[in-house]
């Protein structure tokens, strides 16, 4: 990965960052877009961005889920103030925590804009955040997943959002360190076949947050203090040919 092309920005430009790259006018209103980002995905026609619980820098170095390590053409470290779920869902879709009444969210501006959105997950994510935009209510990873394989080439911008991370704790037969490996190498292989399906010029944008409250894991020394000072990350897979 040290050869991998990174960046590090703010969570709160990547709204007008998106809006850029699927050739729409980002409004003053919002912080301003990643400029390196939009020139090297100029040919992007459609955006898909995976959201996915507990996974973070770290996470990513230290189990290398295959495929997002060697399809990855550019990752961005993330800095934000909040980089739980709700905080960073509500970054990208309001632009920042500064929201006025009626203002911008991301899902209209672009449906303002003549593009069709679509976002995929549970329920109590979709009230807060789908601005009454198309959603569609998914009680499972693995539904979630499914129904993402059907829609991603009908939507030019498409939220699905992984969220089983946040179970880890009621296995009792393995440690939560297990079952984070098992999910984060599961859904690896769920991004490479949609990645399979997916139309040329589609852009997987694979970004992890710190979950949707702080989880105490069990690692120990040089590991743990690497686990603490980990970043939400952004991996962005351009899919040409």
């Amino acid at each position: 990965m040290s050869e991998l092309e990174h960046f590090e920005e703010s969570l709160v430009s990547l709204p007008a960052t998106f809006l850029k790259i699927l050739s729409c006018n980002p409004p003053s209103t919002i912080p301003p877009y990643i400029d390196k980002l939009v020139k090297k995905f100029s040919s992007v026609e459609r955006i898909i961005f995976i959201l996915i619980d507990n996974l973070g820098l770290f996470e990513i170095t230290y189990y290398k889920p295959q495929f997002i390590i060697e399809k990855a053409d550019a990752m961005v470290l993330l800095h934000t103030k909040n980089p739980y779920t709700l905080g960073v869902l509500h970054q990208l879709m309001f632009g920042g925590f500064e929201v006025e009444p009626n203002g911008f969210h991301l899902l209209k501006e672009l449906n303002k804009q003549g593009k069709k959105t679509v976002i995929i997950g549970r329920e109590r994510d979709l009230v807060r955040y789908d601005g009454k935009t198309t959603s569609i209510k998914k009680d499972t990873d693995m539904a979630t997943w499914v129904e993402a394989a059907k829609v991603i080439n009908r939507y030019e911008f498409s939220l699905i959002h992984f969220l089983d991370f946040e179970a880890l704790y009621r296995s009792k037969r393995q440690t939560p360190e297990e079952l984070i490996e098992k999910l984060i190498r599961r859904t690896d292989k769920w991004i490479l076949s949609m990645h399979k399906q997916a139309r040329t010029n589609s852009l997987f944008v694979i970004l992890g947050n710190h979950g949707r409250k702080q989880i105490d894991l069990n690692y120990q020394g040089k590991i743990a203090e690497w686990r603490k000072a980990s970043v939400p990350v952004a991996v962005l897979i351009h899919k040409k040919e």
